[in-house]
């Protein structure tokens, strides 16, 4: 799947940096073959990507107030 679509979209991936998450109910074998069918081992979520958080969760108010903060700051 992941050559297919490098194929198609002309972009590599790039398996020194690559990971994959999984919701916290995805059985431990599921993961196993996705991970051994995609190439991958690493199997993290980190806080933020290109600066947004990663896990939202159901508090959106919390996890975006620092974006707020920010914004509030440069207009003052």
């Amino acid at each position: 799947l992941l050559n297919r679509y490098c194929n198609a979209s002309g972009q590599r991936v790039n398996h020194a940096k690559i990971s994959i998450f999984f919701s916290k109910g995805c059985p431990q074998v599921i993961r196993e073959g996705v991970k051994n069918n995609l190439q991958v081992q690493n199997e993290s979520l980190s806080d933020r990507y290109l600066g947004m958080p990663t896990d939202v969760g159901h508090s959106k108010n919390g996890t975006f107030k620092y974006l707020r903060d920010r914004v509030w700051e440069k207009v003052r």
